[in-house]
């Protein structure tokens, strides 16, 4: 600004030097012309001009200058051509210099430019004053205006409805958008700079159809109704920025964010400090989103060598739901819940940051609520603090969370309420035996401590006592057959290594009046894609007639034992195993088999045809329900092969899946030895599927 105030002064003084030169008739004068070959600068350099002054005493002054080329020392600048600047009229006498009605025309290239300009410097006041309007560019207009004296100056521009797809051609010289990325929309703006009382830049913009995107499709606007103020001072050696940023309508994806800003207006404000190359100076930066969140924080942010946060703390005012899950978490889970949780309650809480890490967070919970109905999880009511600390030690506050009801894949229970420390990657509970009900009874917990949570070397330790639960209420909760009795027990230390899941002891039930017994339980990779299963399974005393009611298998009454001896599950299926189902030795109970059941087992063998036309003919059509002494039903399964057996050897070289007694005395004898699994599959699946059994 200085040096254009140095240039009007030598308009001014070349000015004066030609009307002093004028004879004193002014009317022996009409037309003054000034021919200038080159006039150059640090900034710029111009070729081929002239200045011709008309001065005609019957009408104003006016004024022309020409030029042939002015080049700007500016990379990516293009030369303008043709330059012309004319003065309707001309003020060229004391105390006063202007321009009035001023038309200034150019070529940029290909190009052409044109703008109003009006122009006054008054010699007394030595105020030099500037403006030029109507000046096209991306595809709207700019209006200039500028004032200098000795000691301060100001400068504004304001442009309207520029095309930002335009204005990026335009700017590419300086700034280029990577590849992919898109900037649409139109822009109103409005930039100042002013020396007083320090070097001030101010801007304002507005957009109502701002659309942008990235390449990737992670960075997304569309239709936004968005402003934005700031200033920007320079004193000494500091600098001073404000910012102001309001978005009132409109969709913007940023990462897995989806901001709607017509539900949910946005408004950001935010105060920073530099000195010299110093870190940045967070004072406060606020951030208030109607129905979804209000925070602030302060910090201070390191720009050299490595930029980064050294310290911030971060104030969470209020974190409201259901607005903050579908603003910030809906699309990160949406793979999993499918876009159907409902949420409900707030969030509030402090972070710190130091060197880019997260120290320590303090978060309060209150009336928190979610449900996930495809996954069939959901907790209502929630309540509490938790504390959490990236070092150990007694610094760290216990946690606490309470509520009223919780619920996951079909079993829920009633009010609980856990204390627990959670610290790095870490996770203890506390206060003793922590109990969660569940339906009619509960789980006590004993023991729940988790190391290095979420690492490949993740640890965990777990065990319980389960209260005794009703096994109808069990089993409606995931849709299994309705079984009577109660499951309890005790639930031995569970651990996890290795990413392997391992019990110290055994797991107990007892269903259908018998017991169940699971030993040498192992699962590798329980949450991978492919989980691994072994274990030996036992049952003693299963009440048959029990069994074969809740599996709709046909009619059986009597005791019986069954083992399952190196099972092996990969995703769930079996790969491997040898197990039997077999009358309980001394067994004293009525051993009754009813003639769909018959036809079930002799099918298991390979002899239900046989058995099939046997009941339907003869002596034997006229009983329903037979006899039987002994019953066996065995099967070693090894690559997709199960190879059968049965009480012992039968006549042929058959096996007897049930031996007969009394009269009419009933043989089920298998002739097959060697089955296709999922043949047999198919075949169980047949004999259970009644009552909703899905054989895998």
């Amino acid at each position: 600004m200085k040096l254009l105030l140095q240039q009007a002064r030598k308009a001014r003084d070349v000015a004066a030097l030609l009307l002093l030169l004028t004879p004193a008739p002014a009317g022996a004068v009409q037309r003054l012309v000034l021919t200038v070959s080159r006039v150059s600068s640090p900034l710029a350099a111009l070729r081929g001009g002239e200045v011709i002054i008309h001065l005609d005493p019957s009408r104003p002054a006016s004024l022309a200058i020409r030029a042939g080329t002015l080049r700007v020392h500016k990379p990516g600048v293009p030369p303008l051509r043709r330059l012309t600047l004319t003065c309707a009229t001309a003020d060229l006498g004391r105390p006063l210099f202007a321009c009035h009605g001023g038309r200034l025309t150019a070529l940029a290239g290909t190009v052409a430019l044109e703008a109003r300009l009006s122009a006054g410097y008054d010699p007394l006041a030595r105020t030099l004053h500037v403006t030029a309007s109507r000046i096209p560019l991306a595809g709207g207009q700019v209006q200039l205006t500028g004032t200098a004296r000795p000691g301060t100056w100001g400068l504004t521009a304001e442009a309207f409805h520029l095309d930002l797809a335009k204005a990026m051609q335009l700017v590419r010289p300086w700034f280029a958008l990577a590849a992919g990325d898109t900037v649409g929309g139109h822009l109103d703006t409005r930039i100042t700079l002013t020396n007083l009382p320090v070097l001030t830049a101010g801007l304002t913009a507005r957009a109502t159809d701002l659309g942008f995107s990235n390449g990737p499709g992670t960075v997304v606007g569309q239709q936004l109704s968005a402003s934005l103020a700031g200033t920007l001072q320079r004193s000494g050696g500091r600098l001073t920025v404000g910012l102001t940023v309001h978005g009132v309508k409109g969709q913007a994806l940023i990462g897995p964010a989806l901001l709607n800003l017509t539900a949910h207006p946005l408004a950001l404000t935010a105060r920073l400090t530099r000195d010299g190359t110093g870190p940045v100076d967070v004072s406060s930066l606020d951030l208030a989103q109607r129905g979804v969140v209000d925070a602030r924080a302060q910090g201070i942010l390191a720009l050299n060598p490595h930029p980064g946060i050294e310290s911030a703390r971060v104030e969470l005012t209020r974190l409201i739901f259901p607005g903050a899950y579908t603003s910030y978490l809906q699309i990160r889970l949406a793979a999993n819940a499918q876009g159907t949780i409902s949420s409900s309650g707030e969030l509030s809480g402090e972070a710190w940051i130091s060197r880019d890490a997260i120290t320590r967070v303090d978060l309060q919970v209150r009336d928190f609520g979610f449900e996930d109905p495809v996954a069939r999880l959901f907790v209502r009511h929630a309540n509490g603090e938790v504390h959490w600390a990236a070092t150990a030690g007694g610094s760290v506050p216990r946690s606490h969370l309470g509520w009223s009801r919780l619920g996951a894949y079909g079993l829920a229970g009633g009010p609980a309420r856990l204390t627990f420390l959670v610290w790095k990657r870490n996770f203890a509970l506390l206060g003793g035996t922590g109990r969660l009900p569940v339906l009619n009874g509960a789980i006590l917990i004993h023991t729940l401590v988790g190391r290095n949570l979420g690492l490949p070397q993740a640890t965990f330790d777990f065990d319980a006592d389960l209260t005794p639960i009703s096994m109808p209420r069990l089993c409606r909760a995931f849709g299994w057959p309705i079984m009577n009795g109660q499951l309890s027990g005790h639930i031995p230390l569970v651990r996890y290594r290795h990413h392997e899941l391992t019990f110290d002891g055994n797991l107990v039930a007892r269903v259908f009046d018998g017991t169940i017994t699971g030993r040498h339980i192992r699962l590798q990779h329980p949450l991978g894609r492919w989980p691994q299963l072994r274990a030996d399974v036992e049952a003693r005393g299963l009440d048959l007639g029990m069994v074969t009611h809740t599996f709709a298998f046909g009619s059986m009454t009597g005791r019986v034992d069954a083992y399952i001896r190196g099972l092996q599950l990969f995703d769930w299926s079996p790969v491997a195993f040898d197990a039997r189902l077999y009358t309980m030795p001394g067994d004293r109970s009525a051993h009754l088999i009813s003639q769909k059941a018959v036809t079930r087992i002799a099918a298991l063998g390979g002899a239900g045809g046989a058995v099939t036309a046997a009941l339907e003919s003869g002596v034997l059509r006229f009983f329903h329900v037979f006899h039987y002494r002994r019953l066996a039903i065995g099967c070693r399964l090894r690559n997709q092969v199960c190879r059968m057996s049965g009480v012992g050897p039968a006549p042929d070289g058959g096996y007897y899946l049930v031996q007969g007694s009394w009269v009419p005395r009933l043989n089920i004898i298998g002739n097959v030895r060697r089955v296709n699994w999922p043949m047999l599959l198919t075949e169980i699946g047949q004999g259970i599927g009644a009552r909703g059994i899905k054989v895998r």
